[in-house]
This record gives C-alpha cells, sequence and structure tokens, in this order.
C-alpha cells in the first residue's frame, strides 16, 4: 500500500469521530479558529478547499455566501461521504463539487477566487509544502483570497510537546511522516501572498490568516 492510500484510509478510520476528537481536545477553538475570519471576505464565484475534511466549514462558509459555488477535496473517501451526507442535509450539494483525492484533483487551468486550507498544509514537510503552495497558487486567480489556519509555529515547551503529540497520533492512525510543523510563513512569502489580517486562538496555539494575492499591474 502507498503512503497516499495508507493515509486515507487512516482518516476514513477517523472520519465518525474526527470532529467530536476536535472539539473535546481543544474545546470547540479549532472550528472557531476556521469560521472566525469569513466576515473579513467579500463574496466571490468560486472557492477552492484542500483537506475538507467532513464540511463542517464548508456548510458554515455557504450558509454565510462567502462563495456561489465551491470545490472541496480531502484525500479520505470517508470524510468525503460525510460531507456529502451534512450537505444533502442542508440542501447546499447543488453548489459543491466534492472529489476525494489529492492536489491532482485540480483540474488543469481551473482557478478560483478563494482558497481554504484548514489544517492542511501541516501534512507536508518544508521541501513538499513549497511545491504544494506553487502549486495551488497557479490556481488562484490574481488579486484572490488564501484563508489559512493551523497550529503557530511560535515556540515554547508546552506548544512543542501539544505539536509532538499530534504528530504522533496522526503518524501512528495515518501513517504520516512529518514529525514537525513545516515553515508556513516562509512558504506564503515565497509565492507573494500579502498577509491581510491574523487572529490567535487557544492561547496562541492556533491562528487564522487571510492572505490576498496581487493583482496584475496596470501598464502607464
Amino acid at each position: 500500500m502507498d503512503q497516499n492510500a495508507a493515509t486515507a484510509r487512516g482518516f476514513d478510520r477517523l472520519a465518525p469521530v474526527y470532529d467530536l476528537l476536535a472539539d473535546l481536545a481543544f474545546l470547540g477553538r479549532i472550528h472557531a479558529s476556521q469560521v472566525a475570519l469569513l466576515p473579513r471576505i467579500a463574496p466571490v464565484e468560486r472557492a477552492l478547499i484542500l483537506g475538507g475534511g467532513t464540511g463542517r466549514f464548508l456548510d458554515a462558509m455557504l450558509r454565510r455566501d462567502v462563495a456561489r459555488r465551491a470545490v472541496s477535496i480531502d484525500i479520505s473517501s470517508g470524510m468525503t461521504q460525510r460531507t456529502a451526507a451534512r450537505l444533502r442535509r442542508s440542501d447546499l450539494s447543488q453548489r459543491v463539487d466534492l472529489r476525494s483525492g489529492g492536489l491532482e484533483q485540480i483540474r488543469d487551468g481551473e482557478t478560483f477566487d478563494l482558497i481554504v486550507t484548514h489544517c492542511f498544509l501541516d501534512l507536508f514537510d518544508d521541501a513538499e509544502l513549497r511545491a504544494v503552495v506553487r502549486r495551488l497558487d497557479a490556481a488562484l486567480n490574481p488579486d484572490g483570497l488564501w484563508l489559512f489556519s493551523d497550529f503557530s509555529t511560535y515556540r515554547s515547551a508546552a506548544r512543542r510537546a501539544i505539536i509532538t503529540m499530534l504528530y504522533s497520533f496522526f503518524g501512528w492512525t495515518c501513517g504520516l511522516k512529518p514529525r514537525r510543523l513545516p515553515n508556513f510563513e516562509a512558504a506564503f512569502l515565497g509565492i507573494g501572498l500579502t498577509e491581510q489580517v491574523r487572529q490567535r486562538f487557544a492561547l496562541g496555539l492556533l491562528e487564522a490568516q487571510l492572505f490576498r494575492k496581487p493583482a496584475p499591474k496596470q501598464g502607464r
């Protein structure tokens, strides 16, 4: 079994309890960090969500009409199935294209006005992360927005212990290879994104950031 298949099977097993575990472990602050900056986003036509999980954030985004249509991609078919069920209950499924897999599910020439990566980029080491953000940047329209939330790379003994525990858990359950957070800041700077706003949660353990891609320069 290859690495991606092993990871997908691990997340399939976690899918039924994924949101519950996150809420119990962090008292609901992970979801709070994901939706906190939605009021700062003017409505867009198309959004892309990577690592969509069970669709909890997607449901909240669509209910607030932040995006008219969305593509949600997750490596786990179990997560994707739970997202589909959630969307059927809220009658939002007609606005979403659900895809199981990785970045290869982004079609050639497909572009978006908003990209969302919540606790997705931490699945990669630094070298992989640079390649991932370059691929996503190619799919982000000029003047487009990138909504990001994850664990903070700011170091303290307590935070290091929590991050080490989480990586050990997901390494055991999902076969993830990385054992530390990559350098998110360097990756975003490397593609020229400009931070619009940042908000911290859970005593600084979690961060949410909204970035903007530069608009094309106008000729003289």
